[in-house]
């Protein structure tokens, strides 16, 4: 893997497509949204956006904001995806125009993580309490029908509609009630608004990207059966209205990034623009640094980075450091 090769390809494809190439491959978070802001606001930007995205997912809130930030600054906004793109990573796909996927590629649901009661670094899907819930009534209605109906059908009708009812009920309850019991309604409360942030965001996003079938963004939110459930291309052909594979430029392109493509950094995220642009003269706020030259530079080393898988941690991390000098140390 060459810098400069990289470099070449992504200013060929940039220039075919009038497209500023950038690539982000980390955990979602924040400040990395403003500083896809800055990024974009503080230079000479082409018609289009390219954006290689791979990211195991992170904060709905700043993958709202990248993906709104592409939106508000390009024409058209194109997501590369040739790896993992999960849960928030999908959030940012659904405001892109078009998507790309390769054969590695894979999107996720978008139910919202919580972290479990008295857990530390563990989660759980939203839908978990949701579909708890649901097959809880279920069980319950069940419970009461072939109570009732067994109770007049094995009585030879000896016993009243009224009385079997009654019977019934007393044994759903009976035995329901227990389980019910221990449901903190405030926790389904707090879950039930929580679930509402993708649906929400993802509303937002794919009116102006226009790229999601009809019902999609229900089936996204609702219906997976797992957190980590593969969307390959043919099934993201059934979720979004353009979706394609890579073209023989991209393909060169994606071929060269190697890992930094399709493996997610295991230290702070990259974001690097791949093709080359000349910065606005204006001043950058807070302690990032002004010049163009320099930053593109760090970013291009922290891509070498990831790709040399002999590196000692610590040396990586220095390298993301230059690449994202954070505030007060």
């Amino acid at each position: 893997m060459e810098i400069q090769k990289i470099k070449d390809l992504a200013n060929t494809l940039a220039e075919k497509e009038d497209a500023d190439v950038l690539l982000y491959n980390g955990e979602i978070e924040r400040p990395f949204d403003d500083e896809l802001l800055d990024l974009c606001l503080n230079a000479e930007r082409r018609k289009n956006v390219f954006l290689f995205l791979c990211t195991h997912g992170g904060n709905p809130d700043a993958a709202y904001r990248m993906a709104r930030c592409l939106q508000d600054n390009y024409e058209k906004f194109t997501i590369f995806i040739s790896g993992k793109c999960k849960s928030s990573g999908t959030l940012i796909a659904l405001g892109a125009h078009e998507v790309v996927m390769t054969a590695h590629a894979e999107l996720g649901p978008l139910d919202i993580q919580l972290g479990k009661k008295d857990e530390l670094f563990e989660t759980d899907s939203g839908l978990t309490v949701l579909n708890a819930l649901s097959e809880l009534e279920n069980k319950a209605f069940e419970l009461f029908e072939n109570s009732f109906i067994k109770l007049k059908y094995k009585s030879e009708g000896r016993i009243t509609l009224k009385t079997a009812t009654s019977i019934a009920n007393e044994l759903a309850i009976g035995l329901m009630a227990p389980i019910m019991s221990q449901i903190d309604p405030i926790h389904v409360g707090q879950v039930s608004r929580a679930m509402k942030i993708g649906k929400e965001y993802g509303r937002r996003l794919s009116a102006i990207s226009k790229n999601l079938q009809e019902g999609a963004l229900a089936t996204l939110v609702d219906t997976y059966p797992s957190h980590g459930f593969v969307i390959d291309r043919k099934e993201a052909d059934e979720l979004f209205s353009n979706v394609r594979g890579a073209n023989e430029d991209e393909f060169y392109l994606i071929k060269e990034l190697g890992v930094a493509a399709r493996n997610q950094n295991p230290y702070d995220p990259i974001l690097t623009s791949l093709s080359t642009w000349k910065k606005k003269e204006i001043q950058n706020e807070g302690n990032r640094p002004e010049n163009g030259e320099q930053e593109q530079s760090s970013g291009e080393q922290a891509v070498g980075e990831l790709q040399g898988n002999g590196e000692a941690g610590e040396q990586r991390e220095g390298v993301v450091a230059q690449l994202h000098p954070r505030q007060g140390g």
